[in-house]
């Protein structure tokens, strides 16, 4: 479809000429960035990448996200540099419906997503959903109500993001970091300020 002019990956998930390729650079951004922070080569690493990767599922892609960068990133770190625990960290404003869709049943990923509650996608995200079989407590969801701002989002790191970060002690740490809770954001309806995200 890419060589062709475009296409559709899935549910929103529409792109145009050269899409394909673009997406997997995306890809293999955060694939490179794992290897060299694992490798000694930096302690820490940022990939600002497009498109984004959150809801992108296992069979499709969905709201902007053709594959999941980040779950790709951390099966890499998994299957191919051998660690046993990754944390996933999402703070967009909407749910990372297929990060956690990768990991449900799986104790060797944490992930924990604080997002605006009822936005897109509307099927995930609720706080009973917690994992199942093997992943059953290492799923976290964060469903704030809109208007949340500073202090609503430093109090869910306070209290409870950190806290799961210390009792799961990963051997590394995946961030997708969305700002789209922005106060300026018109497709959101949470009032956090660019100091939230420094």
């Amino acid at each position: 479809m890419s060589n062709a002019g475009g296409g559709d990956a899935g549910e929103c998930a529409v792109f145009g000429a050269g899409g394909f390729e673009i997406a997997m650079l995306a890809v293999g951004g955060g694939i490179a960035a794992v290897d060299a922070v694992l490798g000694g080569e930096m302690d820490n690493a940022y990939v600002l990448c497009r498109p984004p990767g959150h809801h992108a599922e296992r069979d499709r892609g969905r709201g902007f996200c053709i594959f999941n960068n980040v779950v790709l990133a951390a099966m890499h770190a998994r299957q191919v540099r051998g660690l046993t625990r990754v944390a996933i960290i999402d703070y967009d404003v909407h749910h990372g419906n297929g990060t956690q869709q990768a990991f449900y049943e799986d104790d060797s990923v944490l992930t924990v997503s604080v997002h605006q509650d009822g936005l897109y996608p509307n099927h995930s995200g609720a706080l009973t959903e917690n994992g199942a079989g093997a992943g059953k407590g290492f799923h976290i969801n964060v469903p704030l109500p809109p208007g949340s701002g500073v202090g609503a989002y430093a109090a869910v790191f306070d209290r409870v993001v950190v806290p799961a970060l210390q009792a799961f002690d990963p051997e590394l740490l995946l961030v997708s970091s969305g700002f789209d809770a922005s106060a300026l954001d018109p497709l959101s309806h949470m009032m956090v300020t660019s100091s939230c995200f420094g």
